[in-house]
């Protein structure tokens, strides 16, 4: 079984021990390039990175990032813009220095000198925070930017750090930001009740969020529901303003199965991507590549997992919450959409997998998910017929999907 707690404690260990490797080699590789501000920084306090954390392990993708620019030629670009040029500026064009990169290349520098110059602010960023997150240091800086996935934002031109409190759950301490005391009380109680419940309905779900998130920050944009960063383990943003409470719980899940498939990312490769947008995918409703579809089905797959153990629990009131009638058929109808969605992505994944773009720890993964899914198969009939609200829903779904298979049939 790869779900157990024993493999997630297992899949961390490898990451750490990945983590201690990955730090020597970057760093002797910063000892062979130009002299920065970062490298002196690092010849003073790389004790402080020795152990894993995941704030450690973020700044290490940032530090491997800051080598890779601090390579490049300032001729980079000069005579012609090949597939490297291009990933040099797409890297730069896709950082949060892209204002920085884009003026200088706007000025009329060519794209290793605008690299050059956008490095020394990307660098003394770095410093900033590696003294702010590492050191503890309560020193400002002109040239840090306040970064939102670590709980900051800007006020009044001054970076402010959220309130932050730690909830004392069975057995496990999570963290949660918030912009004031009330909404810290009101957070605090929502998703302390969504997680006893999900603990009682779902135990095997609870392990998985148990190993995997320690920090939840809240996003107030509307359209945003949930997101978290590959480099960044653990921190997840969740939209506590505009979700109702079946929400918060498919939410928190949803995102810790990115935390967890994360893990497996940054340990090594699960797929090959091909750009290509030839896959449907049943949740936006239109081609991805292959990329988008494998991700959707591991993290989404949670959200069914946990909605099928509250549909077929003979109650689930309980002293904690009582779902309204609503509620109660909100979740039946997720069970049974997630269902249709993911056994239909299965197929697109298992004809990926034969074109040899699924690797075998990757296809794995899938594999026991199906298998977990197709336990409740039997259950999905009798599901379907107690949806009222959302009948028409079913209907609709199922005609899209017999669509879909039609349309986008692969040979």
């Amino acid at each position: 079984m790869i779900f157990t707690t024993p493999q997630y404690s297992k899949l961390k260990s490898r990451l750490k021990a990945k983590y201690k490797k990955e730090l020597s080699k970057s760093l002797k590789t910063l000892k062979k390039l130009p002299s920065t501000d970062l490298s002196r920084w690092l010849e003073i306090h790389s004790d402080e990175l020795k152990e894993f954390s995941n704030f450690n392990w973020h700044f290490l993708t940032l530090i491997n990032t800051h080598n890779f620019f601090n390579a490049q030629d300032a001729n980079l670009g000069k005579e012609d813009f090949g597939p490297h040029e291009e990933m040099v500026f797409e890297r730069w064009n896709n950082s949060e220095f892209a204002d920085v990169f884009l003026k200088a290349l706007n000025r009329g520098q060519i794209l290793g000198k605008a690299s050059q110059g956008t490095l020394k602010v990307f660098d003394k960023h770095l410093v900033a925070l590696a003294e702010k997150h590492i050191l503890k240091s309560t020193k400002t800086s002109a040239h840090y930017r306040a970064q939102t996935s670590l709980g900051e934002y800007v006020k009044n031109k001054k970076t402010l750090k959220l309130l932050e409190t730690t909830l004392h759950l069975e057995g496990k301490e999570l963290r949660l930001m918030t912009q004031s005391l009330k909404e810290m009380k009101l957070f605090s109680q929502r998703i302390e009740v969504a997680l006893k419940l999900i603990r009682k309905f779902s135990p095997t779900s609870w392990e998985r969020f148990q190993a995997f998130t320690d920090v939840i920050i809240p996003i107030k944009q509307e359209e945003l529901v949930s997101y978290s960063h590959q480099d960044l383990p653990g921190y997840s943003m969740i939209n506590l303003y505009h979700r109702d409470f079946v929400d918060l719980m498919d939410d928190l899940l949803h995102e810790n199965g990115h935390h967890h498939l994360n893990y497996y990312l940054n340990l090594g490769k699960l797929i090959d991507e091909p750009v290509d947008n030839i896959y449907y995918s049943p949740w936006r409703r239109t081609l991805r590549p292959l990329r988008g579809v494998y991700h959707a089905y591991f993290t989404f797959f949670w959200a069914f997992k946990l909605f099928a153990d509250l549909a077929k629990a003979k109650e689930v009131d309980s002293i904690w919450y009582l779902f309204s009638k609503t509620e109660k058929e909100k979740m039946i109808w997720r069970a049974v959409e997630e269902f249709h969605m993911l056994n239909y992505t299965f197929e697109e994944l298992k004809w990926a997998r034969k074109q040899g773009l699924i690797k075998d720890t990757g296809w794995n993964l899938i594999q026991e998910q199906q298998k977990e899914l197709n336990r409740f198969k039997r259950l999905i009939p009798a599901w379907e017929k107690k949806l009222k609200t959302h009948k028409k829903d079913l209907k609709d779904l199922k005609a899209t999907l017999t669509k879909a298979k039609k349309d986008f049939a692969k040979a």
